[in-house]
């Protein structure tokens, strides 16, 4: 059920009801698949019985029918995947987040000034104090990597010598890893916590489509952070193969950071100020 806390000005929202607003917000009739959200939306009242969206929820309609910049972020992790971002319109920033098996994201205003830390705090970036392996960087394929899930997730076995020995029998018989960089990537699949794509999108200056860019990284708990460098985000549908380039790059906390910050646009890129 959607929600609201006027304390903090945060919204729990579905893709359901943010159909809704899209319609209202067009000045559309609600279809039918909506009715059931738009009755959410009225019991919370959140809009009236006349569609009339509240004053408190204006300004995050106004900002996801007509974003400056999206920010969106998919995180893959033991519970699936989980999907957060942040969303800037002309007169306000909202970051939101998600949670494993629930329908509704909470959206939070924020200041831009703040968007960065709480971009990171969706990602779950924390200070790590991983020293940097022996191959500090890993390349390989995507093949070679998706034989590693295979084996983990046939590796039905509480010993850890027993599942290494797996996923190195796995991982040789794709080929193309050795030494100190096999054994490396074995212990980076086995302590992966999860991995997040991060993607900022706007319309450029120039009014000639949307500008986009975005990093991906694995966290790998006592072992750091890794960037995917290849295959290189943005991702477009069907560009990524098992024969694709694999190269991970160990990378600390502060880098992953500038990464983070590197991602947003400035404003002499947008095509209208954000803030006012």
């Amino acid at each position: 059920m959607p929600s609201f806390d006027s304390a903090r000005e945060r919204f729990r929202l579905g893709a359901a009801h943010l159909g809704v607003l899209g319609c209202l917000y067009e000045g559309k009739a609600v279809t039918a698949d909506l009715m059931t959200a738009r009755s959410e939306l009225r019991a919370a009242g959140l809009i009236s019985d006349d569609d009339a969206v509240v004053p408190e929820l204006a300004d995050l309609a106004d900002a996801l029918a007509e974003p400056v910049v999206f920010v969106g972020i998919e995180m893959t992790g033991g519970q699936g995947v989980t999907n957060h971002g942040a969303v800037i319109g002309n007169d306000a920033c909202y970051v939101y987040e998600g949670w494993p098996g629930e329908p509704e994201s909470e959206y939070v205003r924020t200041d831009l000034s703040t968007l960065v830390w709480s971009l990171a705090r969706a990602v779950g970036l924390r200070e790590s104090d991983a020293k940097p392996p022996v191959a500090t960087i890993i390349t390989t394929t995507v093949g070679v990597m998706d034989a590693g899930f295979v084996a983990l997730a046939e590796a039905d076995t509480d010993d850890v010598g027993e599942t290494v020995e797996r996923l190195r029998a796995a991982l040789a018989a794709e080929g193309g890893l050795a030494d100190p960089e096999l054994t490396v990537f074995i212990h980076l699949l086995l302590q992966l916590n999860g991995n997040w794509r991060m993607t900022v999108a706007w319309n450029n200056r120039e009014g000639r489509g949307t500008d986009i860019r975005g990093i991906t990284v694995l966290d790998c708990g006592p072992l750091g952070y890794w960037l995917r460098e290849r295959p290189a985000e943005p991702i477009m549908p069907g560009a990524v193969t098992p024969d694709s380039e694999l190269r991970l790059v160990f990378t600390e906390t502060p880098r992953v950071w500038e990464l983070i910050t590197e991602l947003l646009p400035g404003l002499d890129q947008l095509p209208a100020p954000v803030g006012r």
